[in-house]
């Protein structure tokens, strides 16, 4: 029982002291696990943006279709490289590889 109960708040008081840097190991985390959980969400909103800029439509969703899988598989990527080095600064400053920083952030 004590054991858990360490183990609880070394948990409580890592995650607390990661949350406090602005710009820092914690949102390196936070990014990456959003990344990880929400990348699929580049396939339908690349369909919907390619659907949109094309002469046809078909062509678009097809295009869209495997920018988004290949958009996918990136944002996938960077998500877990940030949650593997978050306490890392690398790249500088706790940067993302992957700009945007979220699926429906706009650059």
């Amino acid at each position: 029982m004590l054991k858990a109960l360490s183990v609880c708040l070394i948990a409580i008081l890592l995650l607390s002291s990661t949350v406090v840097y602005a710009k820092g190991p914690g949102d390196k985390l936070v990014r990456g696990a959003g990344n990880i959980l929400s990348g699929w969400l580049e396939v339908p909103q690349t369909i919907g943006e390619e659907w949109k800029t094309s002469n046809n439509a078909a062509v678009g969703m097809f295009t869209g279709l495997f920018k988004g899988l290949c958009l996918w598989g990136v944002r996938t990527i960077s998500g877990f490289w940030d949650v593997v080095s978050f306490p890392v600064p690398l790249p500088k400053d706790y940067e993302p590889l992957y700009k945007p920083d979220y699926v429906f952030d706009k650059e």
